[in-house]
């Protein structure tokens, strides 16, 4: 069944508020984790509302109204999102405050603001939507999931759109952690050194992308979304390889029918293996291109993904920024994002041109 990506909203480390503009300045940054570039909330947001709302809660609520109104979609049938932390911010003050109050004298706002579903519910209650709400903790399947239940509602005639998006942010303290773990740089980085693999990890990342999926294609649709599959620890590269197939193969496809192979490189030396090992057995000569450069490693970075993949499709652009190897010519029909997080969650979204 053919499911329309009808709208599209990110809030990113780039400037991608402006979904008529396609990555045409790329911003770089040294610091120790890509910080987002921010909107004027006061155009999406009521500023009497906005006083209570930490960043991430702008973020999410500011992209999921860019998605609609590209889309010219009112009243989305669910509203459906997926993020790995939540709003981290606001769950460590809480935290911070109970330890330095000795549990006592704690202010409700950030524990009532810390919850995961916190953006899902401030989108609703914006909209006054009154319809199916879900938010999935699924680490970095997490927004895979929400795009799956969005597709198997829609497959299932219950619903005929959905509003979808995957959010994350980053603190200090949160990073000290993944740090330690020495897949994570400690400085900042620059896109020759990432992609050269000559760095000593990837980047930390953030930010909130939203799309309008509908049933019905419009003149304004970016692209339709084929399928997604989810991959939990492998055992091997054999395996992987044999889910790709298989799943293209479900969609009566094979590697030769991917005009690009868009992936999830992020300077971590164990994943660059596995995905030039997929680029070079699978997709030989195959054009390549990436964007967690742009965006930074989480949980969710795979919405960046899907609103650049929406983008390529819809503009038949492909810009240097993200060209990672091969060449930048022909038209682009069906792309294969594939992307892993800390080598345990692969995925696989397949979108065709519409």
């Amino acid at each position: 069944m053919a499911i329309y990506i009808n709208g599209i909203g990110a809030i990113s480390p780039q400037e991608t508020k402006n979904n008529r503009v396609f990555l045409e300045t790329i911003l770089e940054y040294s610091s120790a984790y890509l910080p987002i570039s921010e909107p004027n909330y006061k155009d999406y947001i009521d500023p009497k509302d906005m006083r209570r709302m930490s960043k991430i809660i702008r973020n999410g609520i500011a992209a999921a109204r860019i998605s609609l109104d590209d889309s010219g979609l009112k009243m989305p049938e669910a509203i459906i999102t997926g993020t790995g932390l939540g709003c981290a911010i606001d769950t460590e003050k809480f935290l911070i405050s109970m330890a330095e109050n000795k549990e006592s004298l704690l202010t409700p706002t950030n524990f009532i603001q810390s919850t995961h579903n916190t953006i899902g519910g401030s989108i609703a209650i914006g909209l006054g939507c009154h319809h199916y709400n879900m938010t999935y903790v699924h680490r970095g399947f997490s927004f895979e999931t929400a795009v799956h239940d969005a597709m198997m509602m829609m497959q299932a005639n219950e619903i005929q759109n959905a509003l979808v998006g995957g959010f994350d942010e980053m603190t200090d303290n949160h990073i000290v952690l993944l740090k330690s773990s020495g897949d994570y740089q400690k400085n900042g980085f620059s896109n020759f050194e990432l992609k050269q693999a000559s760095c000593s990890g990837t980047i930390v990342g953030q930010g909130a992308s939203f799309f309008v999926l509908e049933k019905e294609k419009k003149p304004n649709s970016y692209a339709q979304l084929l399928d997604i599959k989810m991959l939990y620890k492998p055992k091997s590269k054999l395996q992987i390889q044999e889910t790709i197939l298989a799943f293209l193969a479900k969609n009566n496809l094979n590697p030769e029918n991917i005009d690009l192979l868009l992936m999830g490189y992020n300077g971590i030396h164990a994943e660059t293996r596995i995905y030039n090992a997929i680029a070079d057995e699978l997709f030989a000569k195959k054009t390549i291109a990436w964007f967690k450069h742009l965006c930074g490693e989480y949980y969710t970075a795979s919405a960046f993904g899907t609103w650049v993949a929406a983008q390529i499709l819809q503009k038949q652009q492909l810009p240097e920024s993200i060209l990672y190897m091969g060449k930048n010519e022909g038209e682009i029909n069906t792309i294969l994002l594939y992307n892993q997080f800390q080598q345990e969650e692969h995925s696989l979204i397949l979108f065709s041109k519409c």
